[in-house]
């Protein structure tokens, strides 16, 4: 195989959006580690990603936040929080390092017949990839990519994350396998910037600051300005390194709290320190993430779903951002709808339970919606009837109409706003 055709293999699979609409999709696979890689073409194969790539795919693509916002910012807005277009000059240059086990693309809901859903909120990062350059910034080290829904799709681990979240769904799910049911882990797409959180997210800063080489005087000013961060009266980085040297920060960086990781990021994407020599967050933000998920909806469901092993437990984690995870079912297969479904749809019954208790769970999401799937892991859903019916219509709809239409269709079978 040629490498262009590989590397146009690796896109398709990973981020279809890109090349046709409604479906992230699934190929062949080729089942090539990086070994395998470097054998077959001598180095990684290298592609690029520029801003107009993606405008080309996403530029009047129909978002649920269209139906109940008709002033809706344009999607790439939402991956900074300054009034700026990320995408303007943007281009991500990455190399594969792995491709891995493709996911069974199904277009309707049937195969869920039997089973329970346990929502897994999960950001938008990508795996496979080692980011080389954003930019005009050329790193030398580059930043190889763990993934946040590609996680599931070529290892025996279902779904990695802090060690007391994952003990909480474990304990749900032994519950749901002593009941008879069969759980199946459904990640729930975090908002744009919940890649703050990873690890991938804190080296593409580091490499930028290596590859932007400031005077000694902006990285003062910039480490003065992150030290005296306040929130809620406190100093969370009182104790960060300067950024003279950087090898000091970067572990500062890649050691604290995830948690506290993401409000470094979130401070680093101020204006204040925009205007002081940042790196531009909102172009790393967009470069670290799958462009298959770029535009999708806010709580979307249905990229990637697997079953899971109730009788491993939680165990140690290969991803590097977290600590634990839980295990696939022996033999599963991992699945995608090739697009994301609202969760109005796929948590039917708890959203309804949430508008009956005025806690909103309507077509709108609100991060009260977000934080109860994040912070209650016994909110799960019983697949029924209803469901699969209402899924695979969804489905139907935007493949064979729009998405408009299929959003109009969502909308109508709860109270929408």
């Amino acid at each position: 195989m040629a490498t262009q055709a590989l590397i146009r293999q690796f896109l398709t699979k990973n981020f279809k959006p890109l090349f046709t609409d409604n479906e992230l999709g699934a190929l062949g696979n080729l089942g090539n580690t990086r070994e395998d890689l470097i054998k077959e073409f001598g180095s990684l194969p290298s592609y690029e990603i520029t801003g107009d790539d993606i405008l080309n795919a996403y530029g009047n693509k129909v978002r649920a936040i269209d139906m109940y916002n008709k002033s809706s910012l344009p999607f790439q807005r939402a991956y900074t929080g300054l009034v700026r277009d990320p995408l303007k000059d943007f281009s991500v240059r990455a190399q594969v390092s792995s491709i891995g086990k493709d996911p069974t693309l199904v277009t309707d809901a049937s195969v869920l017949e039997g089973r329970t859903i346990v929502p897994m909120v999960g950001d938008r990062t990508m795996r496979g990839a080692d980011i080389t350059g954003i930019g005009a910034l050329d790193f030398d080290n580059p930043v190889r990519t763990y993934g946040g829904a590609q996680f599931m799709d070529d290892s025996l681990a279902a779904w990695a994350s802090k060690r007391g979240a994952m003990q909480g769904k474990q304990n749900v799910i032994e519950t749901i396998d002593k009941m008879g049911g069969n759980p199946v882990a459904m990640p729930v797409t975090m908002a744009e910037r919940g890649g703050d959180f990873s690890l991938d997210t804190a080296n593409l800063i580091i490499e930028s600051f290596k590859s932007m080489d400031l005077p000694k005087s902006k990285l003062n000013t910039i480490s003065k300005l992150i030290k005296e961060t306040t929130i809620e009266g406190k100093t969370p980085f009182k104790k960060v390194p300067n950024l003279n040297n950087i090898d000091e920060f970067a572990k500062y960086f890649r050691e604290l709290p995830g948690t506290a990781r993401a409000l470094l990021v979130k401070r680093l994407d101020k204006d204040q320190l925009q205007k002081a020599g940042a790196p531009d967050i909102g172009q790393i933000r967009i470069a670290q993430s799958n462009p298959g998920l770029l535009a999708e909806d806010w709580l979307g469901m249905g990229a990637r779903f697997v079953d899971l092993d109730p009788k491993m437990g939680v165990v140690k984690s290969n991803h590097p951002s977290y600590d634990s995870q839980l295990m696939k079912a022996k033999d599963a297969e991992t699945y995608t709808f090739g697009t994301t479904i609202p969760h109005t749809i796929m948590l039917r019954k708890l959203m309804q339970n949430r508008r009956d208790a005025g806690k909103y769970g309507n077509f709108k999401p609100q991060s009260a919606d977000y934080k109860t799937l994040e912070m209650s892991p016994s909110n799960i859903e019983v697949v029924d009837q209803q469901l699969i019916d209402e899924a695979s219509k969804y489905l139907e709809i935007k493949r064979n109409i729009g998405d408009k239409e299929a959003y109009e269709y969502a909308q109508k079978l709860i109270p929408a706003t």
